[in-house]
């Protein structure tokens, strides 16, 4: 493995837990509703870190009925025993598809692209190109083989993780093999949609996916802690993030790799309060037409699995429990961002490793975040 970048560090859960400062932010009109929220909150978070030996954790719960709660939790940076820090910026990795995919629907609201158009137009020596769609490309029915999954990439990405990645090498790989399945006859969760779409868009626009990213989204909506980097490094304070399964060493990943790898699939980072911006707008289809909106939230037919997990997929965004938002799990993170337009609750997760064995911690943590909610009798419709 690599060139002497990997830092291997052994600590029981037990003393990571045992060491852990807590800093936690809450409000509500009801002591006594908030006392009890606030500490199955904090119970349901401590519990996931237990159980996956996370070293830290930024998470934050938004609700009309009860104001916010915010947990800051653990170590930021195992090595120093730095405490994770509210406004610690993390790798947001497939959290990034909705940027990518808002950037393309705002290209359909321009008039400049057709969710039919075929991929043909643009890239026609792709597999099935006369055939896949935009739409396809966004709902992740397109049928595409997921480049991560080939052993030339995964072989490459962790023995040179200073290379720097190319969107078509990236694409090239992907379609050495064949298709899961004929456009629209199927679902599968695929990295290689997202760069095609990056790629689609710098045709269109002239400009690659990060400068449009920027000017569209991240400036925007003043997101001051949210980029898309070029380089391996973390610009600004930042939780470290960690890999190793259960019972395994834990090795520091957080400049391991060139994000060029996940590129419009998967390369952002971001932080908790910019988060909570961007998945509101995101959810609240403040960022497209209503039109364009509505088939961004219509979702593929049947019952699909994120992780085990059941989930609707749409264009670029992710129906679970109610809320709308996307997960990402990659570079030692596990992160979730999640909100309700029916309620105006937001839910984000920071978590800061990703484990070997592939359970999606900060998904399942959302969920149960959710459930306590529903619980508490918090989620409640907003009135018209």
């Amino acid at each position: 493995m690599g060139s002497g970048i990997f830092r291997f560090m052994k600590f029981g859960v037990a003393l990571l837990l045992a060491a852990a400062a807590a800093l936690m932010v809450a409000s509500c009109s009801d002591s006594s509703t908030s006392t009890d929220l606030n500490n199955r909150l904090e119970r349901a978070v401590d519990e996931a870190m237990s159980i996956y030996g996370i070293p830290g954790a930024i998470v934050g719960v938004w609700c009309p009925r009860c104001g916010e709660t915010i947990l800051v939790k653990g170590k930021g940076d195992v090595e120093t025993g730095a405490d994770v820090e509210i406004g610690d910026r993390v790798r947001i990795c497939s959290i990034t598809k909705t940027f990518t995919v808002t950037v393309v629907l705002q290209l359909v609201d321009e008039g400049r692209l057709g969710l039919e158009d075929r991929l043909a137009g643009f890239y026609p020596d792709i597999p099935n190109a006369d055939h896949i769609t935009i739409r396809q490309l966004c709902n992740m029915t397109a049928g595409l083989f997921s480049y991560d999954e080939d052993e030339t990439f995964i072989r490459t990405f962790t023995e040179d993780p200073d290379k720097v990645w190319e969107p078509a090498e990236l694409v090239a790989l992907a379609v050495a093999h064949p298709p899961y399945f004929p456009p629209g006859e199927g679902w599968h969760y695929s990295n290689t949609n997202a760069i095609i779409l990056g790629m689609i868009v710098e045709k269109i626009t002239g400009k690659d996916i990060a400068s449009e990213i920027r000017s569209r989204l991240v400036d925007g909506l003043t997101l001051t802690d949210t980029c898309y980097p070029e380089e391996t490094g973390i610009e600004g304070a930042h939780m470290h993030g960690y890999v190793g399964g259960e019972g395994e060493e834990l090795t520091d990943a957080t400049y391991l790799f060139n994000p060029s790898g996940m590129g419009a699939s998967g390369a952002m980072i971001s932080s908790l309060f910019d988060m909570k911006a961007w998945v509101a707008a995101l959810a609240d289809g403040d960022l497209l037409t209503d039109e364009t909106q509505s088939q961004r939230t219509t979702f593929v037919p049947g019952d699909y699995a994120y992780f085990g997990i059941p989930v609707k997929y749409g264009l670029g965004i992710l129906s679970c429990r109610g809320f709308l938002g996307h997960p990402g799990d990659g570079f030692g993170y596990t992160n979730a961002a999640f909100h309700s337009p029916d309620t105006g609750t937001t839910i984000v997760v920071f978590l800061n490793k990703a484990p070997n064995e592939g359970a999606f911690m900060a998904l399942t943590l959302f969920e149960q975040l959710a459930e306590i909610m529903k619980d508490e009798d918090l989620l409640v419709q907003n009135s018209a």
